[in-house]
């Protein structure tokens, strides 16, 4: 089972990023489906059952102890990783706390089996794949606001059509002090 945390999008605004990427973009790669749009705290990949288990008690032994809040993202910069052909929506700036999330969440993971992920936490939607070449810049960016009060591991399957994410849990997170 290939497995990963994330922030989910809720739905008015994952319609919001691919209604902007459709008017501004043409088809530039194989397009993501909307309902596949998230943000990736932590790959963990192909874990046994009893590791998953072990890997979310571990999650949930932790968590009451952090101080990590839910707070919102500015989704106002797009990117292009030529390597692996993807190109995305995400923040230009981000709280420390996602940050410290992401790397918490990957040590847990490594801890239970998971294979260590060295690649710098960069909070992104991947609105493209397989781009052969740097997509043209896009006429306007987006200054969408997207909320998170909560994270979530997802399963990937691979079915007839495609690929498609599967929460298996979810964690709330606490609500900062007004």
């Amino acid at each position: 089972m290939r497995t990963f945390f994330a922030l989910e999008l809720p739905a008015e605004v994952s319609m919001q990023v691919a209604d902007w990427r459709d008017r501004q973009m043409g088809l530039v790669g194989r397009p993501i489906p909307p309902a596949n749009f998230h943000i990736t705290l932590a790959f963990i990949g192909e874990l046994a059952n009893d590791s998953l288990e072990r890997l979310c008690l571990a999650v949930d032994a932790w968590l009451p102890l952090a101080d990590i809040h839910g707070s919102q993202l500015q989704l106002d910069r797009t990117g292009y990783w030529p390597r692996p052909g993807i190109y995305w929506l995400g923040p230009s700036a981000w709280p420390e706390s996602l940050s410290q999330l992401a790397i918490k969440l990957r040590h847990l993971a490594t801890g239970s089996g998971a294979k260590r992920d060295r690649n710098p936490f960069a909070p992104h939607i991947s609105l493209f794949r397989n781009c052969s070449t740097p997509p043209p810049a896009p006429l306007g960016i987006p200054t969408l606001t997207l909320p998170y009060r909560h994270f979530s591991l997802f399963e990937s399957r691979q079915g007839k059509t495609g690929v498609s994410y599967r929460p298996l849990q979810h964690w709330a997170l606490s609500c900062a002090a007004d």
